[in-house]
């Protein structure tokens, strides 16, 4: 049994000068799990059962959800694998730019605890799990269906697992626009990775990753970033940590905040911190 779906333009994030892919959604278990169809239908996307050859496929198979471009190229979200792997171990023995970038050590020594994090900008969901691995709480918010759906996919395969279900029950993940979410809360730090701007763009669209965000995303907006940094500050207790690429200019403040700003440089990164007065 082959049960298929179609993504259309109007489950994109926005469009400006940019068509999205079109993404047909492939189960290639029999039956098709429930929770499969039940985010079908809140995502008004109908099941079908053909399939062109150029689209984009959303695959399930054998509890993993992958998304292949018609390349062949595909991405899943793997919180035991690859890079991420190699972040959360480096944030497991306390080391590292992140862990200083957020004021760890200092925020226990203060309040006698660890800070809990809002991640804006989940992606791939690498940052979040670096963050959780040091032992921070975690709200991870994603605001594509599609990226969501996938780190869905990965998180729920890292809770079953004895090798990091301790490290994946620290981060509540939900789908939505951040600045939107953020209007209802109020958390010790917040962290942003957005976009890269499009300058930057040539060097990062050569991760794989990064090509998959540009494809579904669209294009980077800067005054966009801009304003969620301005929430942002409206919202953090202690700090906003922007992450951005080396070389690029920082996020524009919003007029009239009067908190205090610090650097710290990693080799092809650097976090741009906003510390609340």
């Amino acid at each position: 049994m082959l049960s298929v779906l179609r993504m259309t333009d109007e489950c994109t994030v926005h469009m400006n000068e940019w068509t999205p892919p079109t993404i047909i959604g492939i189960c290639r278990d029999s039956p098709a799990p429930d929770d499969w169809l039940v985010r079908c239908d809140d995502l008004g996307i109908p099941i079908r059962h053909d399939a062109a050859g150029d689209e984009w496929v959303l695959e399930y198979a054998d509890d993993t959800l992958s998304l292949i471009r018609p390349d062949g190229v595909r991405v899943a979200v793997d919180f035991a694998a690859g890079k991420t792997r190699h972040r959360a171990q480096e944030a497991g023995r306390g080391a590292g730019v992140l862990s200083k970038a957020l004021g760890i050590a200092t925020f226990r020594k203060r309040h006698g605890r660890l800070p809990q994090v809002f991640d804006g900008t989940g992606g791939w969901g690498q940052d979040a799990w670096a963050i959780a691995s040091l032992g921070c709480m975690v709200v991870v918010l994603e605001k594509h269906p599609i990226v969501h759906a996938l780190l869905t996919n990965g998180l729920c395969r890292a809770l079953v697992s004895e090798d990091s279900n301790s490290i994946a029950e620290r981060i509540k993940l939900h789908c939505g626009d951040a600045a939107n979410w953020l209007q209802t809360m109020t958390t010790d730090v917040i962290y942003l990775d957005p976009m890269y701007p499009t300058r930057q763009r040539k060097k990062a669209d050569s991760k794989k990753g990064m090509q998959f965000l540009h494809a579904l995303l669209g294009p980077s907006d800067e005054s966009i970033s801009s304003q969620l940094l301005a929430t942002s500050l409206e919202h953090a207790q202690e700090r906003v940590v922007v992450k951005r690429p080396k070389g690029a200019d920082p996020l524009t403040t919003p007029t009239g905040w009067t908190g205090q700003t610090s650097t710290i440089a990693s080799p092809n990164t650097r976090y741009d911190i906003y510390l609340q007065r």
